[in-house]
């Protein structure tokens, strides 16, 4: 067994180096044009050293100093500062501190580093410079946070197997029952300071600043304190640097991880917390560095890190130390000394230097109560035992209750807090009971549980559910922010869920515009450490006339593609309001429609179909309904088919199967308004309608019959008597009546799908015809009841007579009203080769009794 002074020795040489280094390496900022290392500016007084030794009540600090071999560097020249507390203070922290140390004497090397480096700072600073950053010219009041002396050595875990977390991560440790050497995080711990620049600069008052001290302070102007211990007298200007007078003996703050682990009333929530750690083997380097300065002889030194969407240099930890998969990411590592917020580290430790996190965590009572009679009930019901929660749903928890700024995060702020809704949280002062301060960031200890939406929301089958992790990945790559989206209380949704079964049955629509068919199906790999790399599909010809599915020609596992294709599919299974309301239509997120059918008869009796279904294939039926009313948004409808699906056809195509719509399709197809090819960019799978503009749309058809009349009336032109003008060379008379066939023909074409069947609806809605004389579209006025839908157009509006009656939906025959059609834009100008869908458009297409007209002029029989 090594002997403290042994270990002392060789301390004494590292810190020798590390602080010649230290002082050589300059600091963030100075108050000072001298270079303290050389000179010693007139009028400044005695040392720093000098001039704790002669004050005489300040003994306990000047011991560490002369024990730990600094007394050359603070007794002559250098930049330093000094937090320091005196003897007093010394008394009343060895009769109560959490170290258990009772007098000096049985102070440890490690604790005593942590008592002189952990209050020390290699700049020379006065109180108000410290919180500026550095910049030219520097930044004033952005600074939070600043590194102390203390180096990651100067205290080093040596955990035994009962101190390890009780995780599958540690096992084998726990089970070898050898101590470990173990960082708790293998970076600088920083020093929390509140300073007057800092508090104005961001916007935290006084009021907040008496919260954070758990209400022990009355804060007035020119207040400070750093790691929660009142400055009682600054800026004490010595030879080579500053000391600050603390109201007690400051000691390094624990990260927010082992802080939680430290408290016995949140246990519970540290056996959730640690399920998502691991010790993982730092390098050699460290290790070789370790045994040298603790004259050991460990093979391994390791650092304790949480599984987190962000750590260390703002990068993730999701893999296992073996390089596996693992269940669940935090939003951030709780064991991250210098955590900062931003996205990356570009600005060093300047980012660590302005903000911290916060973490809200309740009592052991509190959640409790929360699992048995409160929002957790929803989980113990379906996992019987806290325990049994997997870490990918217990993980949406914890998250929620982890606030990525503490500066936001004060409660004249608390407003501002949201939830993974994006809504306000509803935090209140009174719902805090305690503030712990780490190094990292605070946290709430709390008398509720902050729940996330997701648990009440339509989206939470997804979550407990493996069988839809699918679409649980889609929804979590936060495809336009689905996640907000869905977990809105401030909606009410219908969402539609296909398990991961029924994902084996999606119809490509980049297929459609190809020679083969082409069925994408889904799979979910979990064992895939990239959670991008965990879903991917298997590419199989299809015959949609016998549904056979040929062989598989490929797989993708672009993330781009696959989520391409989900964003299909949950654009058309989300539909925003109540599908059990008496109903048949709905429209969908993504501005197509769907049909219901016995939604009162729920699981097993309830039905819905896409536009392809309804064309192609055949009802689904629903066999499973979550009800997410109470306290939520909605209901989730579980599918175990096959995916809602929209159409291969087109306007068009629609046109085309039905002779009634044949002198229509006519006009249309000497408009010019059908494309194969958007912008010379984007190959369609069809003659798509080239006013389409990625919205849903109605589409009036006059009968043949009424059309005709307009024609030998002579109030329509036909493309035949264009022709003839052109022949003729009588281009004015071409143009002219070519404009009247495209304008009557545009006139037909209406922003919004009305359906009949869907919510009653009456307005004013734009057509693609333009007013030359308002430069705006012309409208209709559509009304649409249960039994139907009547328009009235320009020349209904404006016949001086009132004669005219509105125009009416045709609804003798169901096979030529509420007609689907989806017409899709790729991301290449062949859609041959389309990879991707770039856009879409859908439409409704009617038949009415007779043709709409801008100018009662042209009626025949009104």
């Amino acid at each position: 067994m090594k002997t403290e002074r042994q270990i002392l020795k060789r301390s004494r040489r590292w810190l020798l180096v590390a602080g010649w280094l230290l002082a050589c390496g300059g600091g963030l900022m100075s108050c000072s044009d001298y270079d303290l290392d050389e000179t010693t500016p007139d009028g400044w007084g005695a040392s720093i050293y000098s001039w704790l030794d002669e004050q005489g009540n300040y003994t306990n600090t000047v011991r560490l100093i002369d024990e730990l071999g600094f007394r050359e560097v603070l007794a002559k020249t250098g930049s330093r500062t000094l937090f320091v507390a005196d003897d007093a203070a010394y008394d009343r922290f060895f009769k109560n501190n959490s170290w258990g140390v009772k007098r000096y004497a049985d102070l440890t090397v490690s604790q005593k580093k942590l008592l002189l480096f952990g209050s020390m700072m290699n700049n020379s600073m006065q109180l108000n410079s410290l919180p500026s950053v550095e910049g030219n010219p520097p930044r004033e009041g952005e600074c939070m946070r600043r590194y102390s002396s203390s180096s990651t050595y100067d205290s080093v875990a040596v955990l035994t197997a009962s101190q390890m977390p009780d995780n599958r991560y540690w096992k084998p440790y726990r089970e070898a029952d050898k101590p470990m050497v173990c960082m708790t995080d293998n970076s600088q711990v920083p020093l929390v300071q509140f300073i007057e620049k800092q508090l104005t600069n961001k916007h935290i008052t006084n009021a907040d600043y008496d919260f954070i001290n758990n209400y022990t302070t009355t804060r007035k102007a020119g207040d400070a304190s750093i790691n929660g211990v009142s400055v009682d007298e600054p800026n004490i200007k010595c030879s080579n640097g500053f000391i600050h007078k603390m109201a007690e003996v400051i000691t390094p703050l624990p990260n927010m991880a082992e802080l939680i682990r430290s408290k016995q009333n949140v246990s519970m929530w540290n056996s959730l917390l640690e399920r998502f750690c691991a010790p993982f083997p730092l390098d050699k380097e460290v290790t070789r560095q370790y045994n040298y300065l603790y004259d050991a002889n460990v093979d391994t030194v390791f650092q304790k890190r949480f599984f987190s969407e962000k750590s260390q240099g703002g990068k993730a930890v999701n893999s296992a130390p073996n390089n596996g998969s693992v269940s669940g990411l935090l939003k951030f590592d709780p064991e991250w000394n210098d955590y900062y917020t931003g996205l990356n580290d570009q600005e060093g430790n300047i980012a660590m230097q302005r903000d911290m996190a916060v973490m809200m965590v309740p009592s052991d009572k509190v959640l409790t109560d929360y699992w048995n009679n409160g929002a957790g009930k929803v989980l113990r019901d379906y996992y019987g035992k806290l325990e049994n929660v997997p870490n990918d749903v217990i993980n949406e928890l914890i998250n929620v209750n982890m606030l990525g700024s503490f500066v936001n995060s004060v409660p004249s702020k608390f407003s501002g807090i949201l939830n993974d809704a994006n809504d306000p949280m509803g935090v209140k002062v009174e719902d805090i009971d305690s503030v712990w301060l780490a190094c990292n960031g605070a946290v709430y200890l709390t008398n509720k549980v902050y729940t996330p939406t997701a648990f009440v929301s339509v989206s939470y089958p997804v979550i407990i559910n493996e069988t839809m992790n699918i679409i649980k990945w889609a929804i979590d790559k936060d495809v336009l922010q689905y996640k907000v989206y869905l977990n809105s209380l401030n909606s009410t949704y219908s969402f539609f869920i296909p398990r991961n079964q029924a994902l084996l049955q999606y119809i490509d629509p980049c297929s459609y515009g190809k020679n083969q068919r082409q069925l994408l199906r889904f799979h979910y790999d979990k064992s895939k450490v990239r959670m991008a790399e965990r879903v991917w599909a298997s590419v199989w010809n299809y015959d949609p006339e016998t549904g056979m599915v040929g062989d598989s020609i490929g797989r993708i596992t672009d993330e781009y593609t696959i989520k391409n294709r989900l964003k299909d599919v949950l654009e058309t299974h989300i539909v925003i309001g109540n599908v059990e309301d008496g109903h048949e239509y709905f429209r969908t997120k993504g501005g197509t429609e769907i049909r219901v059918k016995n939604a009162k008869a729920g699981a097993n009796g309830m039905t819905v179909e896409g536009s392809y279904q309804m064309n192609e294939g055949k009802p689904l039926h629903v066999t499973q309904v979550y009800d997410q009313t109470k306290g939520g948004n909605g209901k989730a409808y579980i599918l175990d088919d096959e995916p809602i699906m929209t159409t291969r056809k087109t306007v068009r195509d629609v046109l085309a199967e039905h002779e009634e719509f044949s002198k229509f399709l006519e006009l249309m197809d000497g408009s010019g308004l059908f494309e194969s090819v958007h912008n010379k960019r984007n190959a369609t799978a069809g003659q798509n309608v080239s006013a389409f503009n990625t919205y849903h749309y109605t589409v009036y058809v006059p009968s043949n019959a009424s059309i005709q009349a307009l024609q030998d009336a002579k109030k329509l032109p036909t493309w035949d008597q264009v022709e003839a003008y052109e022949n003729a060379g009588n281009l004015s008379a071409k143009t002219r009546d070519s404009l009247k066939i495209v304008n009557f023909v545009k006139y037909h074409i209406q922003d919004n799908a009305l359906f009949i069947g869907a919510e009653k609806d009456s307005a004013d809605f734009e057509t693609a015809v333009i007013d030359p004389s308002t430069e705006r579209f012309y409208r209709l006025t559509a009304n649409l009841t249960d039994d139907g839908i009547t328009i009235v157009d320009q020349a209904c509006k404006k016949d001086p007579n009132h004669k005219r009656q509105p125009v009416k939906v045709v609804t003798t025959n169901p096979r030529l009203y509420n007609l689907m059609a989806r017409e899709y834009q790729y991301d290449t100008a062949d859609a041959k080769k389309a990879n991707n869908i770039e856009t879409s458009s859908s439409a409704v297409i009617h038949l009415i009794d007779k043709p709409l007209l801008l100018d009662i002029s042209q009626s025949v029989d009104d």
